[in-house]
């Protein structure tokens, strides 16, 4: 029987490089490795920068972002002594939304073939919905006939009628234009741009949990992303305008400290179940201002720091259950949520998060990957691990058929302008 489904890595040299880029509010991240034709990845880059020029996901400055960019790929290129030429890049912003949409092809008791399918993408091609969206997903959930449902592969079954439920994850197009701009005016060429959450999804979350139902939760610097799959596809995505960088301020102000020192304090410190630690317990820190090093260190109590981070995190955590309520998918993911992203670390945040979600959780973490440094292995860099699985692994994304990603004209452009800088360098 014909597969539905194409394998990414079945037409890979061995060895052959791949680069990924996950552009984020809190930082850029960069991963360069070697994929083979058995899919397996070993790094052999890896960079990570401050995320200057973005906002909320937003862009709010493109010579800034670009220079993190460059900065970022230059230290992963430098790390591997390979040049990086094209990216495969994720981000989370321009108001991303998932659709479900029910395709129906008549068969009039014919065998499906490989025609009928073409009909059902033609189809989808003909969808006059997302005008001004860029559909970055399009993930069978399910096919039918004759309203059989669950169906994994219809090719060659006899029927009247088929159908096809797919997820379809879309973003506004304009949003797109400009992380190609920025991306380009850093030398490098877009190869496919991946939905932040749905990378996440494949670095931190077992196949069979993305199958039966999950919500995954990425606690980012000041988004956070609540995200639910079923049939290892997304069917519903939201953004919340909260997240780590929220607390940082909060101690930042309360204790007034400089936002690089409460970031410290709360990563190596943060605790959420108040009582974990003795109430006089104090951490020392530099107070804010030209001539800290002149001044006293203050202390901050232990138990004031539980006070003032864990109101936030709640606040965060209640907006996530109102996210999963809204959806309509509650009682489908059960007892399955999964958080990740830099904010997540935070001692307490899964009791907590069981709590207020009235669900058990777990802390998702990269799966292990050869070559992976130890500082990029954490929660924070679950995304740009995940572009790397995507690229490696069977997919059953069928957005190759459905929509066209020919980028000739600015791949034209970035090599005319990557000459350009040559020849300025050289003579």
């Amino acid at each position: 029987m014909a597969s539905l489904f194409s394998s990414r890595f079945a037409n890979i040299a061995n060895n052959q490089i791949h680069t990924s880029l996950d552009i984020g509010s809190g930082k850029v991240s960069c991963l360069i490795a070697k994929i083979n034709n058995a899919g397996s990845i070993e790094i052999i880059g890896a960079g990570h920068q401050e995320s200057k020029g973005l906002s909320s996901g937003n862009i709010t400055d493109l010579e800034e972002l670009e220079s993190s960019i460059r900065k970022c790929v230059e230290s992963a290129e430098k790390m591997a002594a390979e040049t990086a030429r094209s990216v495969i890049l994720s981000f989370s912003s321009g108001k991303p939304e998932a659709r479900i949409l029910k395709i129906e092809v008549e068969l009039q008791g014919s065998v499906v073939t490989e025609k009928d399918l073409e009909k059902v993408y033609d189809s989808l091609r003909g969808q006059n919905t997302f005008v001004g969206k860029k559909i970055l997903h399009v993930v069978p959930l399910q096919f039918s006939i004759d309203g059989s449902k669950g169906i994994k592969n219809p090719i060659d079954m006899y029927g009247e009628k088929l159908s096809l439920d797919v997820s379809i994850i879309s973003v506004e197009e304009n949003a797109v234009k400009n992380f190609y701009r920025v991306v380009n005016k850093a030398d490098l060429e877009v190869s496919d741009i991946i939905f932040s959450p749905y990378a996440c999804g494949l670095s931190v979350l077992d196949e069979e949990e993305r199958d039966l139902g999950v919500a995954l939760v990425d606690i980012g610097y000041d988004l956070t992303t609540v995200s639910i799959f079923i049939n290892k596809a997304i069917v519903s995505t939201s953004i919340i305008p909260l997240g780590g960088a929220l607390i940082t301020k909060d101690i930042a102000k309360i204790f007034s400290l400089s936002i690089v020192d409460a970031e410290k304090i709360k990563i190596i410190n943060g605790q959420l179940i108040e009582g974990a630690v003795e109430g006089g317990t104090t951490i020392e820190a530099k107070q804010l201002g030209v001539d800290n090093e002149l001044l006293d260190p203050i202390e901050v109590s232990r138990a004031h720091l539980t006070q003032i981070i864990k109101p936030r995190v709640q606040e965060i955590l209640e907006t996530v259950r109102e996210k999963i309520l809204k959806s309509g998918y509650n009682k489908l993911i059960t007892n399955r949520v999964v958080f990740t992203g830099g904010a997540s670390q935070m001692d307490g945040l899964l009791y907590l998060g069981s709590e207020v979600l009235d669900k058990k959780s777990r802390l998702g973490r990269p799966k292990l990957v050869s070559g992976l440094p130890d500082n990029m292995s954490g929660s924070a860099f679950s995304t740009v691990n995940g572009l790397l699985k995507y690229i490696s692994t069977e997919s059953n994304d069928l957005k190759p058929k459905i929509v066209s990603n020919n980028r000739d004209e600015v791949n034209i452009v970035v090599r005319f302008n990557k000459f350009k800088k040559w020849i300025l360098e050289n003579f």
